[in-house]
């Protein structure tokens, strides 16, 4: 996984300088794709979201032990037909592994897994989610968060949902266009980290297992596949 802080980034990309080392970790066809965003802050979001998953590509392969400009080049972070993000590697080194991006409200995060599917999602904790509840949370799933999860207050519960579900929908249901559709919350248990198991379309008695965290006023989740990821 990575983190960037966007609002480090953006400063960044005002200084000249900082700017052309950054622009230096893209490919030739992603500085053409950069080229095409006119508004800062769309600007920011895709870089930020590409250096990131990029870092995570190159840390899951144990190859970030200082900053090339060559390994980062080296990847191409573009859209698939779909629209998704796909992994280019120049380099010749047979299928990348799986990759997803999320950003929201100044944070972009990416990463990288060994397996055919995985997602990953970040979302700002604000009130406004409790107004669209109904939209995603039935009331059996109400009351496994409050169990699973106390010591959350109710905004922080919904979004802990949502980005789970985001989360697994990016990876296995990217293809659907409605919103969460079959996806229910079977479990939720506390540890380190949250560790919750959702129904999906096609899974059986087997739930997906999302692992989830709070970093400050943002829930970070993400669905891992089956094997490692970084």
């Amino acid at each position: 996984l990575a983190l960037i802080d966007l609002a480090v980034l953006a400063a960044k990309l005002q200084n000249g300088a900082e700017r052309q080392i950054l622009l230096g970790l893209l490919s030739e066809r992603e500085k053409a794709l950069f080229a095409t965003y006119t508004y800062s802050k769309r600007q920011g979001e895709w870089l930020g979201g590409r250096l990131a998953c990029k870092y995570a590509t190159l840390s899951l392969h144990g190859r970030v032990s200082a900053p090339e400009a060559a390994g980062f080049a080296a990847i191409s972070i573009l859209p698939a037909k779909t629209g998704r993000p796909e992994l280019i590697h120049h380099g010749g080194h047979g299928p990348g592994p799986c990759i997803s991006i999320s950003h929201s409200s100044g944070y972009a995060v990416a990463m990288a897994a060994r397996a055919p599917q995985c997602g990953i999602d970040i979302q700002k904790i604000s009130k406004k989610i409790i107004q669209v509840q109904s939209r995603f949370a039935a009331a059996g799933e109400l009351d496994c968060l409050r169990r699973g999860a106390q010591g959350l207050g109710e905004t922080e519960r919904l979004t802990l949902l949502w980005s789970a579900k985001e989360a697994l929908k990016k990876a296995l249901l990217h293809d659907q266009p409605a919103v969460f559709h079959g996806l229910s919350l079977h479990s939720l248990h506390r540890d380190h980290f949250f560790s919750l198991r959702l129904n999906y379309p096609g899974g059986g008695a087997q739930p997906a297992r999302i692992t989830a965290a709070q970093l400050d006023h943002f829930m970070l989740a993400f669905y891992p596949g089956q094997e490692h990821h970084a």
